[in-house]
């Protein structure tokens, strides 16, 4: 998936140039599950902020990161 930095745009782009961009269905608005994450918390938080604001109520953060799922599921 896309980078912080691109996310704005990546969410902003019809849901055919998402497609053919990143090979996987845009997320819609009201999709309850849709997680953020990054290795130690902060970028997963930056990208739950950005995509609320851009309407994706169901916008949520893995709050232990990547490393707490690695220890816990990986």
């Amino acid at each position: 998936m896309a980078g912080v930095s691109e996310l704005e745009s990546a969410l902003q782009m019809e849901p055919a140039a998402f497609q053919a961009l990143y090979s996987a269905e845009k997320p819609k608005l009201e999709d309850e599950h849709l997680i953020f994450f990054c290795q130690m918390g902060k970028r997963g938080l930056q990208a739950m902020q950005l995509a609320r604001s851009l309407g994706y109520t169901g916008a949520r953060n893995y709050a232990g990161a990547y490393r707490e799922w690695l220890e816990k599921e990986g």
